[in-house]
């Protein structure tokens, strides 16, 4: 892609990073910075994903069930990841009937991060960032931070905590406020 070939000629062994052309450096660190979010999203989504199947699918060793206490759940703030996974909210597309409840569609919310999270950590690493692709990333992020508003509004009446929750809903609007921010001002280039 452009973004690895760029990054290949200006790391290369007869350039220096000082070689780069501004342009490139800034395509090199925005690239970083959001693929280092997207990096902190799959590793949160994955860990969710882990915590909701063993809190759905305990282990049961000599006919007893194992207790399984996921890092997320602290109990001296109050604070409980696997309790709010397991929520009827914790599936949005069956919540919304978008998808059959118990279908094979029916992810919890940490399958549709790790998804999302993966698609804007190979898009930056291997799409040219043209209008198309930049107005995508732009809707992608707003449909993730759509249901992180209406997950946090959910946690917030229900007066649950979920520092995992709340991460995510944090790498949400970060990479949302990016991604607009990266197209505001390729409009304004374009302008001038």
């Amino acid at each position: 892609s452009h973004l690895v070939a760029s990054y290949f000629i200006c790391t290369g062994t007869s350039r220096s990073i000082k070689d780069c052309s501004s342009s490139q450096k800034s395509e090199m660190s925005s690239s970083v910075y959001t693929c280092f979010l997207a990096t902190v999203g799959i590793i949160l989504s994955s860990y969710a994903l882990y915590v909701e199947h063993k809190t759905s699918h305990p282990t049961i060793s000599e006919g007893i069930e194992e207790d399984f206490q996921a890092l997320c759940d602290i109990e001296a703030i109050s604070a409980s990841c696997s309790q709010v996974f397991a929520l009827p909210e914790g599936r949005l597309l069956s919540y919304f009937s978008i998808v059959p409840h118990d279908g094979i569609l029916d992810v919890p919310n940490a399958a549709l991060g790790l998804t999302y999270y993966s698609i804007i950590f190979f898009a930056e690493l291997l799409l040219e960032k043209t209008s198309l692709v930049k107005k995508l990333t732009v809707a992608m992020s707003s449909a993730a931070m759509s249901s992180s508003i209406f997950l946090g509004i959910k946690l917030f009446q229900l007066r649950e905590l979920c520092i995992l929750c709340l991460t995510t809903h944090l790498l949400n609007a970060l990479l949302l406020i990016f991604y607009v921010r990266q197209l505001v001002a390729d409009k304004k280039t374009k302008k001038d």
